[in-house]
């Protein structure tokens, strides 16, 4: 496992190189207000980083654009609270939890967290949360000493 990409802390993740994003012109993500999203959303539903883009634009409150196959609008839904039959509200579920039930079939909670941009527990929170179990139980902090 490496750690941060200290030396290059401005630069881009290096996922999004390999996004199809990086393929076509910036203006397709950036529609102007009103402007369909179609059409790029087409583009990242056979995107391979589309996960990692969407857990990044929302661990980062991207609030332009689209990213990970949603606009603003759907990012701002996916966040917002819901209410219960009971009137009780709650917080929705974690955007993040899909995204951590794929990668944590490989990945430790640690090298999870880096990918999203995150601390180890609040990856431990959501697939607490969400029900998912470690991939790798041997490689946790805790059983490494």
């Amino acid at each position: 496992m490496t750690g941060p990409d200290f030396l290059n802390i401005t630069g881009p993740p290096q996922w999004m190189t390999g996004g199809v994003c990086a393929q076509v012109d910036p203006d397709l993500w950036f529609p102007e207000k009103g402007g369909s999203t179609q059409q790029a959303k087409a583009l990242c539903a056979r995107c391979p980083v589309r996960p990692e883009c969407l857990a990044y634009a929302l661990a980062h409150d991207e609030r332009f654009g689209v990213w990970g196959g949603a606009s603003e609008r759907d990012r701002r839904r996916m966040k917002r609270t819901t209410t219960r039959p009971q009137g009780v509200l709650v917080r929705a579920p974690d955007p993040r939890t899909g995204v951590i039930r794929q990668l944590a079939t490989t990945l430790s909670d640690p090298e999870i967290a880096m990918r999203l941009g995150c601390s180890s527990r609040t990856v431990l929170r959501i697939r607490t949360a969400g029900g998912i179990p470690p991939a790798h139980p041997s490689r946790r902090r805790w059983d490494a000493a």
